[in-house]
């Protein structure tokens, strides 16, 4: 069921409000980017994909058709454009340790010098996962889709959207021991 507040910001956006679409923006930019983060590897590459998908939305707000999540279509937008970049650019995920400033809020020295190192394992086991897991991963861990929403997004059922969750989890902690608690 789409929540009040995204259906009343759909119902603008399609009236043409621009404050809407801000809003929108406002409400899920940092989980979105996030993700796009996690399986692009790239802040710069991230950010065009996040940049694309809300042209898109705004563009398309007349024949938008969303009746369940906002959140999960908007992540399943980024999913795609992801795999359109990566598809195109032939791009490896590797450690961006700048991403790190502008999705983690800032620290002392010493606790960013642990969370850059942290972050930085986990950008580059995540890149050693398949495709499939590391979307699974990406949408539940970061942007917080449930498995039915990943699996609606990938074409599979919810047992398939899970067991490669499950499996991502734990070639990721056989990557990383115990550097970073998932």
């Amino acid at each position: 069921m789409l929540k009040a507040e995204d259906r009343v910001l759909l119902g603008q956006l399609k009236g043409g409000s621009k404050d809407a679409l801000h809003r929108i923006y406002a409400r899920y930019r940092r989980e979105l980017f996030t993700a796009a983060v996690s399986l692009l590897g790239d802040v710069d590459l991230a950010e065009d994909c996040l940049q694309d998908v809300f042209v898109r939305l705004a563009e398309s707000a007349g024949q938008l058709r969303v009746k369940s999540n906002l959140k999960a279509y908007l992540a399943t937008s980024v999913v795609n454009r992801a795999r359109d970049r990566i598809r195109h650019h032939a791009r490896q995920v590797v450690c961006v340790t700048e991403a790190l400033d502008r999705a983690a809020p800032s620290a002392g020295p010493a606790q960013q010098v642990i969370a850059d190192e942290q972050a930085a394992a986990l950008f580059d086991a995540l890149g050693r996962l398949p495709d499939e897991q590391r979307e699974v991963f990406v949408l539940h861990a970061q942007a917080g889709l449930t498995f039915r929403q990943i699996a609606s997004a990938q074409g599979v059922s919810v047992r398939t959207a899970h067991s490669r969750y499950r499996y991502a989890i734990d070639k990721l902690r056989r990557l990383l021991g115990e550097r970073v608690e998932l």
